[in-house]
């Protein structure tokens, strides 16, 4: 298989020249068992969006081009895309002869589409899309008491009797790399209807996940599938926008309903 092992090299070295070979796809099924995550009696939709901001290559007279990099493919892909990965394959196209905007997206879509073994959706632009608008932030609730979280812990939710139709936003999100243990900083934004949650709860919900190790796509899938059985929602959306590494964000969205919004925007914190 393509990229079996995640790359392990300095990110001060930029390839010399074109590798697709560079491109490294992870197992989900592997990634989930590794992270003691079961999903498999749930039913449910979403994709992994991707935006590299730092996409150049040469046209075919050698003049550089510039643009923004946007890839999206649904979340039932066998595999998905390594980011460490993706920085060190996109940086070996910067120096290579290709074309104008239709031969850079065709290449890479072919490239990727090899690694994850499903067709991708590739947009390259040259203006970034809008920002996402903030539901309610529950950043600042008064929390009493010291909070000593270590674990991510769906025991924490709770939800009243009272039926609401909600959006909430939490900009303080923290998990770690499962390979560097190096910080991800994310937005969580959360869609439902159903039983109202307790935003103190979730908060710390979401707390709990400030030193556990996993790929940002888990992490996702995670508090999709613990508000789920936790809180039996007949409606519900997850999606994180973690800040850029590398010129590059990475935005997982997890829903219960096939017509989720695939116009995935920005963040303002990114």
């Amino acid at each position: 298989m393509k990229g079996s092992k995640p790359p392990l090299r300095n990110d001060s070295l930029t390839p010399s020249s074109y590798d697709p070979n560079l491109l490294c796809g992870l197992e989900r099924l592997e990634t989930r068992k590794n992270s003691n995550l079961h999903i498999d009696d749930l039913t449910f939709y979403g994709m992994d969006s991707w935006t590299a901001y730092e996409l150049s290559w040469l046209n075919r007279q050698g003049v550089p081009r510039n643009g923004i990099l946007y890839i999206s493919y649904p979340c039932s892909t066998k595999n998905f895309i390594e980011s460490k990965s993706l920085k060190l394959y996109l940086n070996s196209l910067n120096n290579e002869r290709i074309g104008e905007k239709k031969e850079i997206q065709h290449l890479i879509s072919n490239d990727i589409k090899k690694c994850l073994f499903e067709e991708v959706n590739i947009e390259v632009v040259h203006e970034p899309r809008d920002f996402l608008l903030h539901s309610l932030v529950i950043d600042n609730l008064e929390i009493k008491g010291e909070m000593n979280l270590n674990t991510p812990n769906s025991l924490l939710l709770q939800t009243s009797n009272e039926v609401v139709e909600e959006s909430l936003t939490c900009t303080t999100f923290r998990s770690l790399c499962p390979l560097s243990q190096q910080p991800d900083w994310a937005s969580i934004h959360i869609s439902y209807e159903g039983n109202q949650l307790d935003h103190k709860s979730l908060f710390l919900y979401l707390m709990s996940f400030r030193t556990y190790q996993a790929f940002h796509e888990v992490c996702v899938e995670r508090i999709f599938s613990d508000l789920l059985k936790r809180c039996d929602f007949p409606k519900l959306t997850v999606q994180a926008n973690y800040l850029r590494r590398g010129g590059i964000e990475i935005n997982p969205l997890r829903s219960t309903h096939k017509d989720f919004d695939r116009m995935v925007c920005r963040d303002k914190r990114q």
